[in-house]
């Protein structure tokens, strides 16, 4: 008898690829909302925390949440008889040296909104789970303790389900 393992490792994997293929640096400008933009930041990608390089936008993703619940009765406890249901977490900040919150606020929505698209196109995560959804996300800016820049912080909850 074969017990699958967890699909948790290829699926985060996945998304974090997915990641680094499609979010692009600050174009300078948000389409309708003014000119917030940044065209000098820099984007960085990353698995969990970030290093020593530490660019004007940092998308991470993280955190993982697993729960385990039988799927079915399949008398072996092979294959199909548990369902996992688990939540990746990915944290966005994006600073910004400006008097002007809006621009750090914008971009970190820009990008919250650009993750969530790459969810819904591929809601299998390549394949590695029964199905994903954007599931919540929250957003806060502040201003730096040296007052030198605003940096909004943001994250967005991806909840998958697959069956193993």
């Amino acid at each position: 008898m074969t017990i699958p393992s967890s699909s948790v490792p290829a699926a985060r994997l996945w998304l974090f690829n997915a990641l680094k293929t499609a979010l692009t640096p600050d174009p300078g400008t948000v389409s309708g909302q003014g000119s917030y933009g940044d065209a000098n930041a820099s984007l960085l990608v990353c698995l969990d925390a970030p290093g020593t390089y530490q660019p004007e936008d940092i998308v991470a993703v993280g955190k993982i949440d697993r729960r385990i619940n039988v799927s079915s009765m399949v008398g072996s406890g092979g294959a199909g008889w548990l369902i996992e249901h688990f939540s990746i977490e990915i944290t966005i900040e994006c600073a910004r040296a400006t008097d002007d919150s809006q621009s750090a606020f914008e971009r970190t929505c820009t990008l919250i909104d650009a993750i969530t698209a790459v969810v819904r196109t591929d809601p299998t995560l390549g394949g590695n789970v029964l199905w994903s959804q954007p599931a919540r996300s929250d957003l806060e800016t502040v201003w730096a303790d040296d007052h030198s820049h605003w940096v909004a912080t943001g994250t967005l909850t991806v909840e998958c389900n697959q069956r193993i």
